[in-house]
């Protein structure tokens, strides 16, 4: 008689909300996590690693996107 709605299916990677933690909170908790070591220290070594990886994106795409940001501005 009543028919059940079919529910979308669930990211791995983008869970829905659950508890008392919201969004921002989880997602820094998940990016310190990605800095611990097995022991559970943070692993300066590896932020260091990230952030010059991320710096060498920016300076590979920085090139390309200022001419259209400098084009918005004016």
């Amino acid at each position: 008689m009543f028919t059940r709605k079919p529910q979308r299916p669930h990211h791995p990677f983008f869970s829905p909300p659950s508890g008392r933690h919201s969004a921002h909170q989880r997602t820094a908790q998940d990016l310190i996590a990605y800095f611990r070591t097995s022991e559970g220290h943070l692993d300066f070594e590896k932020m260091a690693e990230t952030a010059q990886q991320a710096k060498q994106v920016f300076n590979q795409v920085s090139p390309l996107i200022s001419p259209v940001i400098k084009k918005f501005l004016k």
